[in-house]
């Protein structure tokens, strides 16, 4: 958890091991003031967590009812376990659960649920893809993306915006892409090096994002046209990577191998962009370029 007023300090002391201990106390206690003046938002973090536990163990009886019972039991145990440690973390940003005039927020809005239902859906996605459920894999994907366009159409269109949901939404798109590219290389639906492009385009992100966070100054989030175009491209050309071995045929034949290749293109391609927008951002932060608002690969930094 970043808190800039303590990151000043953190920064002047140059990370010493000493700081590094005094940061992690202040943040605690920061944390703890948080839950003990809104322990309603609290509440509804593991309100929601319990409701997806629920949902994740009815789609587990229908799944152990309708195909594979050791499917089910795998499905269940992924997803069961990945909800305490994500929804921990949510728990520990709890402070920045706050509209955009600053004023706290008392539960979970509905774009913030449907950003974790992203996180809920992972597990479950990742292991039909690797063991070839393609017909299971892609509706799972298919409401998956359908939540990413939800949850920000709903917070713009209803005023619903919030600090968490700027830093969860991007945050959450970028794991949730990385396991998505890992799962269809081992899946046999993607050759290795695009999943390792892939891999290093959202390592770039996530480190150079906390890097710039950490040693250089504040940041928020925006999303770019190009962000936004890429992202829809991306997500398209892996739906229908997953619906091609479903049709089968001639034409899945014909259009899977393209539709690989430019995968690894536009994967590529990101990189590029990624490493050329970060260096500029970084230069820019430190007074070194002109501003005209902070910008590191899909997401814009600034106050702008």
């Amino acid at each position: 958890m970043f808190i800039e007023e303590y990151l000043l300090d953190l920064r002047r002391d140059r990370f010493t091991p000493r700081a590094l201990v005094s940061y992690g106390r202040r943040v605690a206690a920061r944390v703890r003031l948080e839950w003990d003046t809104n322990p309603g938002a609290l509440r509804s973090v593991w309100s929601v967590a319990l409701g997806f536990f629920a949902a994740d163990f009815v789609a587990a009886v229908a799944l152990a009812l309708g195909t594979d019972r050791q499917l089910a039991l795998r499905f269940f145990l992924d997803t069961a376990l990945i909800l305490p440690p994500a929804f921990a973390l949510v728990s520990l940003g709890l402070g920045q659960l706050r509209d955009p005039a600053g004023f706290r927020l008392p539960a979970l809005n509905i774009p913030l649920t449907l950003t974790l239902l992203r996180i809920a859906l992972m597990p479950g996605l990742a292991l039909m893809l690797i063991e070839r459920r393609f017909s299971l894999a892609f509706p799972i994907y298919l409401v998956a993306g359908l939540t990413d366009i939800a949850d920000g159409w709903i917070a713009r269109r209803t005023g619903q915006i919030t600090r968490l949901g700027t830093v969860l939404d991007p945050l959450v798109d970028i794991v949730f892409n990385l396991v998505v590219f890992s799962a269809l290389a081992a899946g046999g639906l993607l050759p290795a090096w695009v999943a390792w492009v892939a891999a290093v385009r959202y390592g770039i992100l996530l480190l150079g994002g906390a890097y710039l966070c950490l040693c250089v100054g504040p940041l928020r989030i925006h999303s770019t046209p190009f962000g936004r175009m890429s992202g829809v491209v991306m997500a398209a050309l892996v739906a229908l990577l997953i619906l091609l071995p479903i049709e089968r045929g001639a034409i899945a034949t014909a259009l899977a191998p393209l539709t690989r290749m430019a995968l690894g293109v536009l994967m590529s391609g990101t990189v590029v962009q990624v490493l050329l927008l970060g260096w500029h951002n970084l230069r820019e932060m430190r007074g070194q370029a002109e501003s005209r608002g902070r910008v590191v690969g899909d997401v814009r930094w600034g106050t702008r």
